[in-house]
């Protein structure tokens, strides 16, 4: 194998140094709303200028970029969106992230902070301006819905046999739910299961219109509350724990872990999901960069080994701690663990 000389580590470090770029045209591609100007049909960079309120001669431009990134192809004057983007940048695309594009845009600005972050040792106050802004609630959870449209079905998958090895209908407690995708997906899999997501009030009100618009909202109920001081409810069968630990340091995670074992009833499961791991729980760069993520964004959170969180179900009275791989497209490892008999 050839060696790589000095010119090679040069043009390596440059090409990472220059990542920036493409990821900010993604964001502004989404921001600008070119994939729903395009959704009908092909445009000239006018027309698309025209529909989306900017400048035609910067849009030429910008096109020109997006279609070196395979977004959009070029036929003479019209541009016309590639499969890649019609699927994943406009508001009906088969797996929109669209709004998670949108998101990106707030962390891509937060990361502007990372060096102050790791000089101080937490995030930085400069880091959270965004989340003044009263649309950021909504759009954080809408973008966490575009993920997890994506990731439940092999999520459900993972989880149906302990669902179907109950022999009655399934209680569900979605603990810090979000925008309850995964109860959803749930309900839609199994329909005599009943779930109830539970998060802080701004969160619920978004929850309520996603729930509302699932097909499913006879089964799935909403309850806003603080996991970290009020009571989850009794007697559930299964208890999804998704995105909640990454937030805590070890004590928070290992309370909260007994309030969810409090939940359950005797033999019950609790599901916790560790998106950020690699296969079979190994370290990943995914995991090391989401773990910088949790040092920008919160007090004490992190991208947490999977071996600690195992070991911390055991520490909050849980017995039978396994992990799973989940099949693609979701990704990252299940921890599941019972409550005692």
């Amino acid at each position: 194998m050839e060696q790589a000389t000095p010119f090679d580590h040069s043009r390596r470090i440059m090409d990472l140094l220059r990542g920036y770029r493409e990821a900010r045209v993604l964001i502004s591609f989404a921001e600008l709303g070119i994939g729903d100007a395009l959704a009908d049909g092909p445009l000239s960079a006018e027309a698309v200028a025209d529909a989306i309120g900017a400048d035609p001669g910067a849009t030429a431009r910008f096109l020109n970029a997006a279609r070196f990134l395979g977004l959009v192809e070029q036929d003479g004057d019209t541009y016309r969106l590639t499969p890649l983007a019609a699927d994943t940048l406009t508001s009906g695309g088969a797996s929109s992230v669209l709004n998670f594009a949108r998101r990106e845009a707030a962390f891509y600005r937060r990361w502007a902070h990372l060096t102050d972050a790791v000089k101080i040792g937490g995030r930085p106050a400069a880091s959270l301006q965004e989340e003044q802004d009263p649309n950021w609630v909504r759009d954080f959870t809408l973008a966490l819905y575009d993920t997890a449209r994506i990731a439940a079905p092999g999520i459900t998958a993972a989880l149906t046999p302990f669902i179907e090895g109950l022999g009655r209908p399934a209680r569900v407690i979605d603990v810090g739910g979000g925008h309850g995708g995964y109860s959803i997906d749930l309900a839609r899999r199994f329909p005599d299961l009943e779930a109830t997501v539970f998060d802080l009030p701004p969160v619920i009100e978004v929850t309520r219109e996603i729930v509302a618009a699932s097909g499913v909202g006879d089964r799935v109920s909403v309850v806003a509350g603080d996991f970290h001081q009020d009571p989850l409810g009794t007697g559930y069968d299964l208890a999804l724990v998704f995105g909640v630990l990454v937030g805590e340091d070890r004590e928070g995670s290992v309370r909260l872990l007994r309030t969810v074992r409090d939940a359950l009833a005797p033999g019950g499961v609790a599901a916790v999901r560790s998106h950020h791991a690699g296969r079979r729980g190994e370290p990943s760069l995914n995991g090391a960069l989401f773990d910088l993520q949790m040092l920008l964004s919160t007090r004490g959170g992190a991208a947490h080994e999977v071996a600690d969180t195992a070991d911390w179900l055991r520490e909050a009275g849980f017995t039978e701690v396994e992990t799973l791989d989940l099949p693609a497209p979701a990704t990252g490892i299940l921890l599941i663990a019972r409550a005692p008999a």
